[in-house]
């Protein structure tokens, strides 16, 4: 297992696979989610999002940070699905401050906002109710919000 440190923080490589590695930081109870391929399929996409839920056990987070660079393509059943379904069951289980780092594409952050506009339109905004998104430029950007909210 892998520890990689930002700032003054070390955070442990608690899983990966060919998508995507998640580390975690017990200081802060923070999670990262590194995207590691242009595209994630979303069955695997899925697999993801639900081991993290399952670490809620093991390791508590406060903290979510999605790191998406390295995306290439934009999947919108994907986005709806981790709006619509992962994020209220996280928000259930107290994680409820998530950050997201979007890849330098204007393109992309287009494709972000339709899609959030379309989810807006089909579930309503309050579906985010209690739920803070915060977009950052790094994980050091993260930290640093996150310390604010504490």
């Amino acid at each position: 297992m892998e520890t990689t440190t930002y700032g003054s923080f070390s955070f442990k490589e608690i899983w990966t696979c060919d998508y995507a590695t998640v580390t975690y930081c017990e200081e802060l109870r923070m999670a990262i989610c590194t995207s590691t391929s242009e595209y994630i399929p979303i069955s695997d996409f899925k697999n993801i999002f639900l081991s993290i839920s399952t670490f809620m056990e093991k390791y508590p987070i406060r903290y979510f940070l999605f790191d998406k660079r390295s995306l290439r393509t934009f999947h919108q059943p994907s986005m709806e699905w981790y709006f619509a379904i992962w994020k209220p069951e996280m928000k259930m289980k107290g994680l409820c401050d998530h950050f997201k780092i979007l890849p330098k594409l204007n393109w992309f952050e287009k494709a972000v906002e339709a899609g959030k506009h379309e989810i807006f339109q089909k579930y309503g905004k309050d579906i985010l109710d209690g739920i803070r998104v915060t977009y950052v430029q790094s994980p050091e950007g993260a930290i640093d919000s996150a310390m604010q909210i504490k």
